[in-house]
């Protein structure tokens, strides 16, 4: 019986965590990659990504660190049949608007990045690549009254991607600036 090239997909199975937002977000520079990554060979069978991603030695990506239930990160195919592509955007806020964050937000002038998103079930993904990094924007608004937010917005977004923001294989260990990273208590699933 010939089958479709598409194939089956349905919900996740019932009683399994399911919740919405990221928990921790990792960026690093586009300066900081000496090669290409990721890359279509980096993809291994489960449409995962099984390499680390090939930056200059002893980098660690910076931690950003976001007010509770405002980071998201969102893929999604664009375009015309023939043309398809994706798109990948990652954003969050960071209560208060002080020096020393107006000088670490300086840092993204016009330094492109890859951005990795830990969702609250430990899974990670990865947004932009090194050879087409986020665009990346900040404002920072006082607001009016006092129950506004007095916040930075941050929003790092790329397009022209051949594929969506790829999983990282769970055996992966990643880089990290430990005096910086909160612990966050993911869930396992």
């Amino acid at each position: 019986m010939p089958v479709s090239k598409f194939k089956n997909i349905a919900y996740r199975a019932r009683g399994l965590s399911n919740l919405g937002g990221i928990a921790r977000m990792v960026l690093f520079a586009e300066s900081d990659f000496v090669a290409g990554w990721p890359i279509a060979a980096d993809i291994g069978l489960l449409g995962e990504c099984t390499v680390l991603p090939r930056i200059v030695a002893n980098t660690v990506p910076a931690e950003i660190t976001f007010d509770l239930h405002t980071g998201r990160a969102k893929s999604s195919k664009k375009g015309v049949l023939g043309y398809q592509n994706y798109e990948h955007d990652i954003e969050c806020k960071f209560a208060g608007v002080d020096p020393a964050q107006l000088e670490a937000v300086q840092k993204f002038l016009n330094e492109g990045g890859v951005g990795i998103a830990y969702y609250k079930n430990g899974k990670r993904r990865i947004y932009g690549t090194s050879w087409n990094p986020l665009v990346i924007e900040d404002s920072d608004d006082s607001g009016a009254k006092a129950d506004d937010q007095n916040a930075i917005s941050f929003k790092a977004k790329g397009d022209g991607y051949p594929f969506p923001a790829l999983f990282m294989q769970d055996d992966l260990i990643m880089p990290t600036d430990t005096a910086a990273a909160k612990p966050k208590p993911f869930a396992v699933v």
